[in-house]
């Protein structure tokens, strides 16, 4: 063998071994995060029960209301999982979870909007509790989904008057819908702790995170998400969306929030129409923590916002 051929193999097997590396990296990564049932929508959903037993969240309360569970299919062919409860079906709330969590951890936000008056539907996003689907897509096919549950209730029920709430993910899910064209039923739209783009969280997420940090270039991660996945990080630009909101939208944050950092709400509400939006913050806060932290105060700025838009 030449001395010219063993630098070709060389170079060869050099080239090899990074792109074997970062294709076993990533899906490494896919693995912990976005899979259905993946190490840290594990643990997400595990501190959110503690946080919510920490404030003493009555999470009994779901068991005692007369629940009905309903179904519908998302536009890939995924069954997707609804809780309906009943009281004044001419109001109606969606309520949208976050990242690794499901409806049944949002029974506050629930409790909340029937204690309102309205009925409300909490969803199982795909990939989480009892929804199909394979991988969690941060909003991006998400936001699809809930045009859909909306569209199911509008169908159901013509003349009603509907809310969006998400949280955390399910933030980001609502803004993006918020963009989208939607049914005159849908008059207003709350996000709590939603982020502007999934990348930049995803990005913030690997530096805090031993484990996530150990293996580089989420730009590689974010374009195998594209083969993997069908979609990437970096396409859920969720200020283009909230940019052609049309109905009003309230932000809250957590003002010491470090998983979906607290500057993202300036960035949405600077990128929203003046006109539709308006924000909350709650001091001292963590992540996903203003309603346990806030308590009657979340709930009288809730609805004080809504007062004036859904009688």
């Amino acid at each position: 063998m030449t001395v010219l051929e063993i630098v070709f193999l060389s170079l060869f097997l050099v080239v090899a071994t990074i792109v074997i590396y970062l294709f076993i990296s990533s899906e490494i990564k896919y693995w912990l995060t976005l899979k259905k049932g993946c190490l840290f929508g594990t643990i997400i959903y595990r501190y959110t029960i503690k946080t919510q037993k920490k404030y003493k969240i009555d999470l009994s309360w779901w068991e005692t209301q007369k629940v009905e569970e309903i179904n519908i299919i998302s536009h890939d062919k995924l069954k997707l999982q609804g809780y309906f409860l009943h009281k004044d079906d001419k109001k109606i709330a969606v309520v949208v979870h976050g990242y690794g969590t499901c409806a049944f951890a949002m029974q506050q936000y629930v409790k909340m909007f029937f204690d309102f008056g309205y009925s409300v539907l909490a969803i199982d996003n795909r990939a989480h509790g009892k929804s199909q689907g394979k991988c969690i897509t941060m909003g991006y096919f998400e936001h699809k989904d809930l045009a859909l549950w909306v569209d199911y209730l509008v169908k159901r029920y013509k003349d009603s008057e509907i809310v969006v709430f998400g949280l955390s993910m399910g933030g980001a899910t609502v803004c993006l819908y918020s963009g989208d064209k939607k049914p005159k039923n849908v008059k207003a739209i709350i996000s709590d702790c939603g982020y502007y783009n999934a990348y930049d969280v995803v990005q913030n997420l690997c530096e805090q995170s031993i484990i996530l940090n150990f293996f580089p270039s989420l730009f590689v991660y974010n374009q195998y998400l594209k083969l993997r996945a069908k979609f990437k990080l970096s396409d859920i630009d969720v200020k283009s969306s909230i940019q052609k909101c049309n109905v009003p939208i309230l932000l809250i944050h957590g003002s010491r929030d470090k998983f979906v950092p607290f500057y993202m709400q300036e960035v949405l509400y600077k990128n929203a129409p003046p006109s539709l939006c308006q924000k909350y913050v709650v001091q001292g806060a963590g992540h996903a923590e203003s309603m346990t932290v806030a308590g009657e105060d979340y709930i009288n700025a809730v609805k004080k916002f809504l007062s004036p838009i859904i009688k």
